[in-house]
């Protein structure tokens, strides 16, 4: 189990905060989600491709440029009100091109007068080369109330995790959706507090020892990425 990670999804013109908080699952647990009332709602394979500079400024500032097949998206950490704090991570998912070239020339100290026609140009005006590439094949499922929302991903390079999530409108939604984030998860038999490591900290970690190192020195990687 995974600290409840917050992300504020701010992409075209919509705000979202997504709770949500990460599992083993066992071959049980698609059993468990049926009898639960669970459905399935899509199975989906896609690769994921993640940017940096190479001398990691991107994520040593915790940063994460994503390319999958449905576009670009630059995951960036914010901090919300209202004392939720604890284990929790927040993120702010932008996917707006003019708005990735916005916070990337920030981050990498850039002025931000280029204005690149495509991520391909914008690429390599900021250094930027492929670190981890994979492919996850993802299996979705929705609670009978349509709020609550069940991910079990496999990767290509023998990894497996679950993810439990709710999606709100405001910060003062978040800890109703924590506490039925929660329950789902004591209703699958998630009971260790302790955190699981991500697919990104088992990729780094499994094909990328120097960066994943780099990282946790940093204090980027609590190992919920």
């Amino acid at each position: 189990m995974t600290a409840n990670c917050f992300r504020d999804s701010s992409t075209m013109g919509s705000e979202a905060l997504e709770v949500e908080r990460k599992f083993v699952f066992g071959p049980e647990t698609e059993a468990q989600l049926l009898a639960l009332g669970a459905s399935l709602t899509r199975r989906h394979v896609f690769r994921d491709t993640y940017y940096d500079t190479a001398c990691h400024a991107l994520t040593l500032q915790d940063h994460w440029l994503r390319q999958r097949e449905e576009g670009w998206e630059l995951k960036r950490p914010v901090s919300l009100t209202g004392g939720h704090g604890g284990s929790a991570t927040q993120y702010c998912e932008v996917t707006e091109h003019a708005a990735i070239v916005s916070h990337l020339c920030q981050a990498l100290g850039v002025a931000p007068m280029i204005s690149p026609s495509s991520m391909d140009e914008l690429l390599g005006l900021l250094g930027l080369e492929a670190f981890a590439t994979y492919v996850t094949d993802r299996r979705s499922y929705a609670l009978p109330s349509g709020q609550v929302h069940v991910d079990l991903d496999e990767a290509d390079f023998d990894f497996a995790i679950g993810e439990v999530e709710v999606v709100v409108d405001a910060a003062d939604r978040v800890e109703e959706a924590l506490k039925k984030v929660n329950q789902l998860c004591t209703k699958l038999g998630v009971t260790d507090s302790r955190r699981v490591p991500g697919k990104m900290s088992a990729y780094l970690q499994r094909f990328r020892p120097a960066h994943y190192q780099r990282l946790l020195e940093a204090g980027v990687l609590g190992g919920a990425r």
